[in-house]
């Protein structure tokens, strides 16, 4: 590993603990914010507030690179604890070596699958914020599901 790379892999670890304590209450500001309740319950059930979300963002015009972030950033949280919650994984750095994924923020290690699935919940937030109107919610966490389990 480089030198470059290592110094990125341990400043990306040691904000870790920062990026972790502050997904939770983002995201239930988020979607308190889209007038979903109660929106506590996303932190357990994430599931039960795809189609809520689905409807609320369907139509969302993203007008500046700001809101762009603003709803990059809230998606990928949910993203992430969607699939964490479903497959029973966790959040952490990536420290694979020649991975697309080397240094991000990734959810993994899910236990319901039984594989060593990784997933760039930024990465899939992209997609669907960057999709123009009307987006889907729904069926791109499907198509990721299916590509995480193989079930095509």
């Amino acid at each position: 590993m480089t030198s470059e790379a290592n110094a990125l892999l341990q400043k990306r670890k040691a904000g870790f603990d920062q990026f972790y304590a502050e997904l939770m209450p983002v995201l239930v500001d988020f979607v308190e914010k889209l007038g979903i309740k109660p929106p506590h319950e996303v932190l357990r059930a994430a599931v039960q507030f795809v189609s809520p979300l689905d409807h609320a963002l369907k139509d969302m015009v993203v007008a500046s690179a700001e809101d762009r972030t603003w709803l990059l950033t809230r998606m990928a949280y949910f993203i992430g604890e969607y699939f964490v919650q479903k497959y029973g994984g966790c959040w952490s750095v990536s420290e694979a070596q020649g991975s697309k994924f080397f240094a991000r923020c990734v959810v993994g290690q899910f236990v319901r699958l039984g594989t060593a699935a990784v997933l760039d919940p930024f990465e899939v937030a992209k997609d669907f914020v960057d999709a123009p109107a009307p987006r889907h919610l729904e069926q791109l966490l499907k198509e990721v599901g299916a590509q995480l389990t193989g079930k095509r």
